[in-house]
């Protein structure tokens, strides 16, 4: 296992679920993650079985008998609230939660939000990096479902759209490579959030700092790494940053309250070339926080790397038709098999009844003329409550 860097004392610990995620925690665990704890999650006895660094924790022994949760956010959920001593005990002390999981299984779909709420009570900061279902998958709805919850109990969500993946592999890509795409773009996304932990750079980010712009914001975030090459690589970082689906195209760089930036480069970066990323960063948002680390990556050769994450304004974020989400865990059926006594309830809490928004539309501004983003014969680039004509309270 790699050598890992340091972070200052900041107590990182990283929680797959479920296959999916216990399948990248362990990968993570052998690439000299920053983390405390790399812990595998699951009631599949044969899956979790594959992990080889990271530690294994399996639910539901005598209710599951080793098998998974047949997509039921329900059983995952009751599994999970079971263990709530056992993972309690292992997330004691934790200042950083990074929670690994799928949307669309019953584990992650139900669990993940509880893990987030044991953690967060203990009190950790939660980033839940929530992979969604391709398309042929059919699990729309439950992937909207799991993540409204989850949002609800996770400081910030970041979501990895397998969906996204697959569109940008070549015709006749199989399905390990497809599947192996997801897994390294996941991959990616953790090792960048690596970076904005150490304290070996030129310029560290401080995690106080980072805290306060990610706590209790329980709504998404966007992220991406970013790189480039040759002479101008401040212009064309800002360019690329701009042109990035998963950043929307730069849309929401005059909107967010606030821009964590991590570069890193093979050699000393230049100053100038430093103070020229962050001019271009605040002329495009002007009101944001910025946050910023600069890192010298033994071998990464002369290019110009970037981890770019935006907490996206929550009245942004996609909000439920039916009621509003509470802020915390609905409480979902029990496991079958389980007695409604021997599982621990969580509270429902009150919630607020909100006012219809009275939101217009607005120009793109400097973007009006751009390429429009067409996905399925949406246009992308126009939001979500536009397109669906949905009412947002």
């Amino acid at each position: 296992m790699a050598k890992q860097p340091q972070t200052n004392g900041v107590n990182v610990k990283v929680v797959g679920l479920g296959s999916a995620g216990a399948r990248v925690v362990d990968s993570l665990a052998a690439l000299g993650f920053p983390a405390a704890r790399f812990l595998a999650v699951d009631t599949d006895s044969e899956k979790l079985q594959h992990c080889q660094l990271a530690e294994k924790l399996q639910l539901g022994e005598s209710t599951r008998r080793g098998w998974g949760c047949s997509g039921d956010a329900g059983a995952g959920a009751a599994c999970l609230r079971t263990a709530k001593d056992a993972l309690g005990g292992k997330l004691a002390d934790t200042d950083l939660l990074l929670l690994v999981t799928g949307l669309a299984g019953g584990l992650g779909g139900g669990g993940a939000p509880v893990v987030a709420e044991i953690a967060a009570d203990a009190g950790a900061l939660v980033v839940a990096l929530a992979i969604e279902p391709f398309d042929l998958e059919g699990l729309d709805a439950e992937s909207h479902d799991a993540l409204l919850r989850l949002r609800g109990t996770a400081d910030t969500v970041v979501c990895m759209p397998n969906q996204a993946v697959m569109d940008r592999q070549p015709a006749g890509a199989s399905v390990p490579e497809c599947f192996e795409a997801a897994n390294n773009l996941m991959l990616e996304a953790l090792l960048g959030m690596g970076r904005l932990l150490r304290t070996d750079g030129q310029m560290n980010i401080d995690f106080a700092h980072f805290r306060s712009l990610i706590s209790g914001h329980h709504a998404e975030s966007v992220m991406a790494s970013l790189e480039v090459m040759g002479d101008s690589r401040p212009r064309a970082l800002m360019d690329a940053i701009l042109r990035h689906p998963q950043l929307e195209a730069g849309r929401l760089l005059g909107e967010t309250d606030g821009i964590v930036m991590c570069l890193s480069s093979g050699e000393n970066l230049p100053m100038e070339e430093v103070e020229e990323v962050m001019n271009h960063l605040r002329d495009a948002a002007p009101a944001a926080k910025l946050l910023l680390g600069v890192h010298t990556e033994v071998g990464q050769g002369n290019g110009l790397s970037a981890l770019v994450m935006m907490p996206q304004p929550i009245e942004k974020t996609e909000i439920a038709e039916d009621p509003a989400p509470v802020n915390r865990l609905e409480e979902l059926p029990p496991e079958p098999g389980l007695a409604p006594e021997s599982i621990p309830v969580a509270p429902l809490l009150w919630t607020a009844q909100q006012q219809q928004l009275p939101l217009v539309n607005i120009s793109k501004g400097r973007f009006d003329k751009g390429e429009a983003t067409l996905h399925n014969g949406e246009d992308l680039d126009i939001p979500t409550y536009q397109r669906r004509n949905i009412v947002l309270n």
